[in-house]
């Protein structure tokens, strides 16, 4: 059955890197989208991080414009790091106890992005009628022809279309809805981080940049079951390293049933006090940031799509999820992004081959095809992310895997 042409939209819920890579993508094809996004603008959230880019950089330059691609270098946590430096190129791991390095984990070329300038550039030349701000999802319904599906909003406007493509993040409304909240919640894995941002004094800052250690990030397990990570978000202003924000974070063994009640203060006060036993830069990191430092808490959680229970109705093709909202995973591993941006393309190539004569049947085969190697893919992920995530916490495990 064809799908009449002026329901031959694309429904976008997310304006995070999957949504916005895959607006651009659909754009580059000419497929009809909105981008719908609950928060108020792009600057609502005060919350940055950073991600980093290696084998997804091939999926995204068949995403975007030549023009947007360019501005990639731009977007970096530091836009004046050279790229053909392998210095650059390489993840190092120490023992975080002495800051023997114990492996650098190489790339053959790695963008350390931060999430507002990657934002913004996917951002560029999207119409503001083709991304829709302040505008929360609150249900999905589909009409009975089983043709188009329709998004109704919390401040009750709607908007209908032929396909509606969930990428509204790990705590996915979209899941939700297909799922339930219960099937749809992520799962605890047994650790949790506390993180935040610092910003130091000029002798400092370059001291934590300075070799041995590496400028833009490091990571360190340590013997005593506790991982911590020390790296680069923002360092633009290259002549004043006072103005140099750093990320930095220390994850711990946690039950999985545990609720977080400690104030600020008290994180604060825990995280400096598991820094003591790790060796610089992370001790010295944590030791300078003021008690008073803003910190937030994150339990590690993830949600594998391939379990059973997991898998949602897709409404012949009219409903499915990407990004995060399918599979997120934890962050060690540094796979999310990466994962985010093919689904965008793989998205758009499973649209783009049927999209000239759209029927609920070529559309329906296209979904159930993306579905069918996303859910593959990303399922095996969220696996090894979490293994690698649990290895970095047990330390006779990882110096055995590294032997």
């Amino acid at each position: 059955m064809s799908i009449d042409i002026d329901n031959r939209k694309v429904l976008i819920i997310g304006a995070g890197s999957t949504g916005l890579a895959l607006a651009q993508g659909l754009k580059m094809k000419g497929i009809p989208f909105t981008v719908y996004d609950r928060d108020a603008s792009p600057e609502a959230r005060e919350r940055n991080w950073s991600f980093g880019l290696h084998w997804g950089i091939e999926p995204l330059r068949g995403l975007v414009p030549a023009h947007i691609y360019a501005q990639l270098e731009a977007a970096q946590v530091d836009p004046h790091i050279d790229l053909d430096d392998p210095v650059t190129n390489r993840m190092p791991l120490h023992n975080g106890a002495t800051g023997d390095l114990i492996m650098d984990i190489q790339f053959a070329k790695i963008y350390r992005l931060r999430r507002d300038k990657f934002r913004a550039m996917l951002l560029t030349d999207l119409a503001d009628a083709e991304v829709q701000w302040g505008k929360e999802l609150a249900n999905i319904t589909y009409s009975p022809d089983g043709a188009i599906v329709t998004a109704t909003f919390t401040d009750g406007t709607s908007d209908t279309g032929a396909i509606l493509i969930g990428a509204d993040g790990a705590h996915s409304k979209t899941r939700t809805l297909l799922l339930g909240s219960e099937k749809a919640k992520v799962t605890p894995i047994g650790f949790a981080s506390t993180m935040c941002f610092t910003r130091h004094t000029r002798e400092r800052a370059l001291f934590l940049r300075a070799p041995p250690h590496h400028p833009l990030y490091q990571a360190g397990p340590h013997p005593d079951g506790y991982s911590a990570w020390l790296g680069l978000q923002n360092g633009e202003d290259k002549d004043h390293p006072e103005n140099w924000v750093f990320f930095q974070f220390i994850s711990y063994p946690e039950p999985r049933d545990e609720i977080n009640t400690r104030t600020d203060e008290e994180l604060v006060r825990h995280v400096k006090d598991l820094a003591r036993g790790f060796a610089d830069p992370w001790r010295s990191a944590f030791e300078w940031m003021s008690d008073g430092t803003p910190v937030w808490y994150s339990k590690l959680r993830n949600w594998d799509p391939s379990l059973p229970g997991h898998r949602w109705e897709n409404q012949r093709g009219r409903v499915t999820l990407a990004g995060d909202a399918a599979h997120p995973m934890t962050f060690q591993r540094g796979q999310g992004v990466n994962h985010a941006v093919l689904d965008a393309g793989r998205v758009c190539e499973a649209l783009g081959a049927v999209w000239g004569g759209l029927t609920v049947e070529g559309r329906e085969g296209a979904v159930k095809g993306f579905e069918e190697e996303m859910v593959r893919r990303s399922g095996e992920e969220v696996r090894a992310s979490e293994a690698n995530s649990v290895l970095l916490h047990d330390w006779s495990r990882l110096v055995g895997v590294r032997e």
